[in-house]
């Protein structure tokens, strides 16, 4: 069942698509930069599991229907950046997602309990 998306998330997406566009148009900087947080948003919103859609397809459609022609004529391009952002979203749903390592011992939670004092 595919739940509404919330404002942020749509914001998220709709972002996302711009900037694969001005990417698929050679203008990329802000891609770079701007992916991780954008891919962070969808991640912390729970996208995952509110969307029949994967994150790569959703793109893929508002790309396809914001630059339609850059698209059609850059589908390979296009399929490669959003499968690097469907990538670099598993990658941080499972880091997010990871609790603490237990090789790491517990730490106090302010100096009154690190002492005696």
């Amino acid at each position: 069942m595919d739940q509404e998306l919330n404002p942020q998330m749509e914001r998220a997406l709709d972002e996302l698509a711009t900037l694969v566009c001005q990417s698929l148009e050679g203008d990329g900087e802000q891609f770079v930069e701007r992916q991780d947080g954008l891919l962070k948003t969808l991640v912390m919103s729970g996208h995952s599991w509110k969307s029949e859609r994967t994150v790569m397809e959703e793109v893929e459609r508002r790309v396809k229907e914001r630059c339609s022609e850059c698209a059609m004529h850059r589908g390979g391009a296009l399929t490669s950046l959003t499968s690097k952002l469907g990538t670099k979203l598993q990658s941080l749903a499972r880091w997010e997602s990871n609790s603490p390592s237990e090789d790491s011992p517990a730490k106090p939670a302010n100096i009154s309990s690190a002492t005696d004092a």
